[in-house]
């Protein structure tokens, strides 16, 4: 707590209701609360400008004053700058024109045009002292200048009441600011060094502390003997798999046998690029459990996917023992029976692993697949039957590494980014709205060879902006037979879902039209053409997972953007770009952490100083601190009351 505005010099009562109105209340409010940008006047040499960048030079008047009124009024003179002439264009100050005179030095900041030599102004002062660098508040009511003023007799007054949260060993290794220095530069820089040495310091408090707070909330991992797998056995179903393994499937597959042999449970994500083949890592992770006695358990969000993934083990493994779960199967107190006996080892469904009545005789791995459409209680409820808390993850979902560090703890992550080589790479190709007729001929096409197709549409109803199911339903419905045309979306039950999902994978010209329900977990073999309808609507992330949905077969598939933005760099950068990591990066940088937030399941998807996108060094060395923290904790009680004000 801070001391009470209206004891600072220079602050009177309206000045207080009006800071209260927007949050601050005292001292500490205001110095904590940083400037929102700053109006920066770090000067320019002639030879330092940039073609359309905002830049600051001071110079000398040269040339007459002129004021002209059309649509704006805009007065144009010329400064003399290390002795080359610049034109400027002022807009909107008539008052200038009786201001300035000829051979005034003056202060000018705008965005410079190279060829033009004029720069469009949007500061011009004739002060000859003007700071290089100038906070913006954005309060409402009271003037920056007034704020800076408050601020600073707060300092001079020693009311700041700013107390150091970082322990003293962590200020002297990465050389910081103490806090207090650290909030007064940021208020009043000297210069950019000022702000960048002050950012950091707030940059690595907020990583360290978020990181000790996380890491104090995390159950521990639960210690258990190391699993005694037959791995002759395992062996053996590898060399009779139908292909050969990746490289990343490989080292994967290396990384859970090794927790395995640990003495605490495995708690790994297992984070595949589409097509890459998670899948069979999981099976193959399943493998060793199973060959140690031990039931696996393996829950989808769906029914589909479920029985996707239990078909597809079947195959591979028909000598395993297998049962498939869900509430909508027929026999299912029977099913329940059966895996309470310990009969079938490997166990695949939806949430109705996790509830009440479905018990195992002796559970040890859980698979979860697509961990984010599960909640948090469902998914601890089938954690805690197993008997060895060994626990995999997987997303088809690439997660930026700075986002994994951040919010996934001590989770083990493995990344699978190769495909397998009999897959193909699937082509990408732009098409514009006013081609759209063309989208009737591709889907023609794609039936005549007798394989599958999916329309993705941003909307399900229709809107003057956005494509929609409704919008798209009604052009292409004429065209083709009601046997082979199915639509879902998500205002339609799951059973719904399921039985038209069921119906088009089992029609080989089948088209889909849908929302991006179908964006992960889908996988049809015979589908080869993907029509994405408003491209521009979607991130990066979201349109490689459609991509992904074609080409996971023997055959070749063409996903095909359809948009008015065809000339986007956004869009231009996801034609050229199949690496879903590099991709997922892309979108962190152009559209926010938000984008993940789904996947990541925690409401702290916003920080106040750091950036994902440019902080991963900070991120991953205040990690490793925390750790260190952490164990000792209770030689820092204030470290401890504070997480523990947080958590709270």
């Amino acid at each position: 707590m801070g001391i009470e505005l209206i004891e600072i010099h220079g602050v009177g009562e309206n000045t207080v209701k009006k800071l209260r109105r927007q949050g601050i209340w005292d001292t500490y409010d205001l110095v904590s609360y940083l400037p929102k940008k700053y109006q920066n006047f770090t000067l320019a040499t002639f030879d330092e400008l940039r073609h359309n960048e905002i830049i600051t030079v001071i110079g000398k008047i040269n040339g007459p004053i002129q004021t002209v009124k059309r649509k704006a009024v805009l007065t144009t003179t010329f400064i003399e700058v290390d002795g080359e002439s610049i034109k400027l264009l002022i807009y909107g100050r008539e008052y200038l024109s009786k201001t300035l005179n000829q051979g005034d030095t003056v202060l000018v900041q705008g965005k410079f045009n190279l060829f033009l030599r004029e720069i469009n102004v949007n500061f011009i002062s004739t002060q000859k002292e003007q700071p290089e660098i100038k906070p913006i508040y954005g309060l409402e009511g009271v003037l920056d200048s007034q704020i800076s003023k408050i601020i600073s007799n707060i300092f001079e007054e020693g009311k700041d009441q700013i107390f150091e949260t970082l322990p003293k060993e962590l200020i002297h290794k990465y050389h910081l600011l103490d806090r207090k220095e650290a909030y007064y530069k940021m208020h009043f820089p000297a210069s950019n060094e000022d702000l960048k040495k002050s950012l950091e310091r707030f940059k690595r408090e907020e990583a360290f502390l978020h990181q000790l707070s996380y890491m104090f909330t995390l159950n521990p991992k639960s210690t258990r003997e190391p699993i005694q797998y037959k791995i002759d056995d395992v062996r053996w179903y590898i060399d009779g798999l139908p292909y050969q393994l990746t490289f990343n499937q490989q080292e994967t597959v290396n990384e859970i046998y090794k927790d395995y042999k640990k003495q605490e449970s495995m708690y790994r994500l297992i984070q595949g690029d589409v097509g890459s083949g998670k899948t069979i890592v999981a099976f193959i992770a399943a493998l060793g459990m199973i060959s140690a006695g031990y039931q696996v358990a393996m829950m989808a969000p769906t029914e589909i996917l479920a029985r996707q993934h239990y078909e597809n083990f079947i195959k591979l493994f028909q000598d395993i023992d297998s049962t498939l779960l869900t509430s909508s199967i027929k026999d299912k107190k029977a099913v329940q029976d059966s895996i309470k006996s310990g009969k079938p080892k490997m166990i695949f469904g939806t949430h109705a692993l996790g509830m009440e009545g479905t018990e195992f005789n002796k559970l040890g791995l859980v698979i979860i697949d697509e961990q984010h459409k599960f909640g948090v209680e469902l998914r601890d409820s089938l954690v805690n039957k197993s008997m060895t808390g060994d626990l995999i993850y997987l997303t088809a979902t690439p997660i930026p590494r700075s986002l994994s560090l951040t919010f996934f703890g001590d989770l083990d992550v493995s990344s699978i980014k190769m495909r397998p080589t009999f897959q193909k790479a699937t082509k990408t190709v732009f098409m514009k709205e006013r081609d759209f007729e063309k989208v009737i001929d591709i889907l023609k096409e794609t039936q005549k060879r007798v394989e599958q197709s999916f329309i993705v549409v941003p909307s399900i109803l229709e809107s003057k902006d956005k494509d929609s199911i409704e919008s798209i339903y009604s052009k292409l419905s004429p065209f083709y037979s009601q046997d082979d045309f199915y639509v879902i979306h998500g205002k339609l039950s799951n059973d719904e879902i399921d039985m038209i999902m069921k119906r088009f994978i089992d029609n080989p010209k089948g088209i889909l039209l849908s929302t991006t329900i179908i964006e992960v977990g889908i996988d049809v073999k015979n589908a080869t053409t993907m029509l994405i309808i408003g491209a521009e609507h979607f991130g990066l992330s979201q349109l490689h997972q459609l991509r992904g949905r074609i080409g996971r077969g023997s055959k070749a598939g063409t996903c095909y953007l359809v948009s008015d933005k065809s000339d986007s760099e956004r869009l231009n950068f996801f034609e050229q770009t199949l690496d879903g990591f590099t991709l997922s990066e892309y979108d962190l940088k152009l559209r926010g952490a938000g984008l993940f937030s789904g996947i990541l399941q925690s409401g702290q998807v916003k920080f106040k100083y750091l950036d994902f996108a440019s902080d991963l060094k900070i991120l991953t060395e205040m990690k490793a601190d925390a750790k260190y923290y952490l164990k000792h904790l209770e030689k820092y009680p204030y470290l401890k009351k504070r997480i523990l004000n947080i958590v709270i």
